[in-house]
């Protein structure tokens, strides 16, 4: 009992401190994880939308610079002169034999001075298309290979661009220059007759301008990064895989499906999360992620945070249970123990608590029970050592009676023995239905008597001097002794008196008997006082109706 008690008030502290703790600190993780994930969600979609708008801005800016840049080259062209053709100096150009072209003074077949100077000064590369038999030949230009040798004899002969110019019309926009995307301007030339005979080109890599460095500069996390592909998946921009096709990753293939959303995948044997829109005028897929434990760091020491905390409180919470419910149940352990030594019998014991508090109320409550109990069971003793001894003169007068009854029991028959001799001898008949009545009634009273004796206490006593008396009446006034008998039939003569010794003796034992009863009687009042007492102090407790 003793240790249920205590175990669970102990559980019931800990349920009572740690459960709302834990569940307050679960809500709580769960409500900030979602703001952490959500603001991280946020961070790296803002991103995306930045590098969207840097690159839509890049685009806007160079298609509106391209456009003016175009325009001037095109005046300054008009500047030169009109256009004319040199059919006695052949340029040879990739297998094609083309004539030399002037305008005005201004070679342009093979000659590079008006490109390099927009290179020079402007930075601009430059190239300059000859129109032969509907193909646009590349005849000067500032772009070089690798190598350092300029791209020259290249032809363009279809797509998109070649549709435009080849019409006559402007061409705004991304072009594949030997590989390299460009935001390009192409512009058609036409001589003074109207008549198209060439194009130019101006381009400026859409790499220009920083931004590919701005991009590269970007970090999410400690290690997260922002990376482009196109439509093939090839890396545009990319940390450590520019350049390669990523295609063959089933996570690429769901970004370049969905085109913008998120994305968790195994890289490399770790967990990745990325976010990704997409920009079609440059066919780029903005790519923005890292480590998912890197990008939710936050929210992983939180939650060690958390778990930190939670173990803190139980175990500060189980050391105050603890405590707690070793103080609740000490009175209640000491008022057990005390109830135990009461119930085998020691009344002298007695609580003690020092606290002014509501145990302290029960312990004083007990403790007057206790002295109550106590002096009820010396009362009680006191009450039965008299009840003893009442009980045992009692017994004793009840000997004394029995001894007193067979006296007169004896002297009975005593005198019915001497009369039956006396009525032999006389050998007369005579009238002895009185003096045969009178011993019948001695006998019989002696009979109800006994029984009287062992009949119960309170209907015993005023039955045995009713009794006594009718013996006294039968004995003192000596009927039928002393009376003249008339025999039938025969002369009057004088019964023979019985001897006075006996029936001397037979009164004092009535007289005896009289007074044994009369003690009967006090030490019957006696223990009835006794009984009265015992129930008035009995009534001071109070009984369930169903022992009654």
């Amino acid at each position: 009992m003793k240790s249920r008690i205590k175990s669970r008030l102990f559980i019931w502290f800990i349920v009572v401190s740690v459960i709302p703790l834990v569940f307050i600190g679960g809500f709580s993780y769960y409500l900030i994880f979602n703001k952490i994930s959500l603001q991280t969600e946020e961070t790296i979609t803002n991103i995306n939308k930045g590098i969207y708008n840097m690159v839509d801005t890049q685009q806007e800016v160079l298609s509106r610079w391209m456009e003016s840049a175009g325009a001037s080259f095109s005046s300054k062209l008009s500047s030169l002169g009109d256009s004319h053709f040199d059919y006695e100096h052949i340029e040879e150009f990739a297998g094609y034999r083309l004539p030399t072209w002037y305008i005005g003074s201004q070679k342009i077949t093979n000659d590079f001075s008006l490109v390099n100077d927009l290179i020079e000064k402007e930075k601009l590369p430059a190239t300059i298309f000859q129109l032969h038999n509907n193909k646009f030949i590349r005849v000067s230009t500032n772009v070089r290979q690798a190598d350092g040798k300029r791209i020259v004899g290249t032809v363009l002969d279809s797509g998109p661009v070649y549709e435009r110019i080849i019409n006559g019309q402007q061409y705004l926009g991304r072009a594949n220059v030997e590989g390299i995307w460009h935001a390009t301007v192409y512009q058609p030339i036409w001589d003074k007759n109207g008549k198209l005979i060439g194009a130019f080109v101006l381009g400026r890599r859409e790499q220009e301008y920083e931004m590919i460095k701005a991009i590269k500069n970007i970090f999410v996390g400690e290690s997260g990064y922002t990376f482009i592909i196109d439509s093939k998946g090839d890396a545009i921009i990319h940390p450590t895989n520019q350049g390669k096709n990523l295609s063959k990753y089933d996570w690429v293939q769901e970004i370049l499906s969905k085109k913008n959303g998120s994305i968790t995948y195994d890289f490399q044997d770790q967990k990745k999360i990325a976010y990704y829109t997409y920009y079609a005028p440059w066919d780029w897929y903005i790519v923005t992620g890292g480590y998912y434990s890197e990008l939710f760091n936050t929210t992983k020491e939180l939650q060690n945070l958390l778990f930190l905390a939670v173990f803190l409180a139980i175990g500060v919470s189980s050391f105050i249970a603890y405590f707690l419910s070793k103080a609740f149940s000490m009175p209640i352990n000491q008022l057990v123990n005390v109830m135990r030594e009461t119930q085998n019998g020691d009344l002298s014991v007695r609580l003690s608590y020092l606290y002014d508090d509501e145990f302290k109320i029960v312990g004083n409550a007990f403790n007057a029970m206790l002295n109550t109990i106590s002096l009820l069971i010396g009362r009680i003793g006191y009450n039965s050592a008299n009840l003893k001894e009442s009980s045992k003169r009692l017994m004793i007068d009840i000997q004394q009676s029995m001894q007193s009854l067979q006296g007169i029991e004896n002297s009975i028959a005593s005198l019915n023995k001497q009369i039956q001799q006396e009525t032999a001898k006389q050998s007369v008949l005579y009238n002895y239905r009185a003096n045969e009545d009178f011993l019948q009634q001695l006998y019989q009273l002696s009979i109800q008597i006994r029984r009287a004796l062992d009949d119960q206490p309170d209907e015993r006593f005023s039955r045995i001097s009713a009794q006594l008396t009718r013996l006294e009446a039968l004995v003192v006034n000596g009927y039928p002794f002393g009376v003249d008998i008339q025999a039938s039939g025969s002369d009057n003569f004088s019964f023979p008196m019985p001897d006075t010794n006996k029936i001397n003796s037979l009164e004092v034992e009535v007289e005896k008997l009289k007074l044994l009863v009369s003690h009967i009687d006090s030490s019957a009042s006696s223990l009835d006082d006794i009984a009265l007492s015992l129930d008035q102090y009995i009534k001071k407790f109070k009984i369930d109706s169903s022992d009654s």
